[in-house]
This record gives structure tokens, C-alpha cells and sequence, in this order.
């Protein structure tokens, strides 16, 4: 008993967790982006946040804004939060794309419907400062509106295609 419950300790010590966010936090960063690629190929949305992360902070690689809002643009059409807050602030400070505080907006405030706890405080910055107004912002979650809409629609079809 003692010899099978020594066993079962060491072989769970051994191994090894194919998750990337643990090499993520342990910071071998080259581990987990080949794990998120994959993830992130097969559809995973947060997998394409974290590759955009990998890119934007240079974690294991050069920085590569072009990559990072690539990744975080797809991210972001798939409905996940945190890419959408990362593509509106993108959008907000002018990272490797021009200054756009509608799309900034739109993103962020998508983020916020999708339950990111720190968009919202985005959002007033933009409105706060005047970065756009009244009408603007009405478009804009207008247009966030329709997208959630729209990916709500797209992920139910794709939940019901697959299902046997």
C-alpha cells in the first residue's frame, strides 16, 4: 500500500503539465507560445490573447507590434474579452496603428459587455477627455453591439455544427 501510494506521488510529480500557462508563469515563454500557437490554430481565442501578449512585450522574442495586433484582432473577433481590451487600447495609444478612439471605443466597450473588469475604466478615460462625443459613443457601442451580435450568432451555428 505504502509502495503504490509512493508511486503515485512520484509519477505525479513527474509529470510534466502540458498547459501553456504554466510555462507561461514560470517564464518559459518559448514552451508556451508553441503550446498557445497551436491552441490558437485550432480556434482558441484566448490562445490568440496570449500569442498577441507574447508579441506586444517581446516575452521570448523580439516585440513585434504588427504580430501582436494581428493576434489580438482575431482574438478579439472571436469574442474573447482581454484581446478586445488589448485591440481598443491598441487603438487608444496609436500602437502600430493610427489613433482611433471610435474603434477604440467599440472594442473596449465590447470588452466590458464580454466581462472584462477593466475596460470600463478605458471607456471613461476616452469619454472623460473628450476624445469623442455623445453621438460617437452611441455609434460606437452601436457597432459593438452588432459584432457581439454577430459573434453570438457565429459561435452558436459553429456549437450546433459540431455537436453530433
Amino acid at each position: 500500500m505504502k509502495f503504490g501510494l509512493l508511486l503515485i506521488l512520484l509519477l505525479t510529480a513527474c509529470a510534466k503539465s502540458q498547459d501553456p500557462r504554466d510555462y507561461f508563469e514560470r517564464g518559459e515563454y518559448s514552451k508556451a507560445y508553441a503550446l498557445w500557437l497551436t491552441e490558437a490554430n485550432s480556434g482558441d481565442s484566448e490562445a490568440m490573447n496570449y500569442l498577441g501578449i507574447h508579441h506586444y512585450l517581446g516575452l521570448g522574442m523580439p516585440r513585434d507590434y504588427r504580430k501582436a495586433i494581428t493576434w489580438f484582432e482575431k482574438g478579439a473577433r472571436a469574442g474573447f474579452a482581454d484581446a478586445q481590451y488589448n485591440l481598443g487600447s491598441m487603438y487608444e495609444n496609436g500602437e502600430f496603428v493610427d489613433i482611433d478612439y471610435m474603434q477604440a471605443y467599440m472594442w473596449l466597450y465590447a470588452a466590458h459587455k464580454n466581462g472584462n473588469p477593466h475596460a470600463a475604466n478605458r471607456m471613461w478615460g476616452i469619454t472623460g477627455d473628450h476624445k469623442i462625443f455623445g453621438n460617437q459613443v452611441a455609434m460606437a457601442e452601436d457597432m459593438a453591439e452588432e459584432f457581439i451580435d454577430r459573434s453570438k450568432q457565429t459561435s452558436t451555428t459553429v456549437k450546433s455544427e459540431s455537436a453530433p
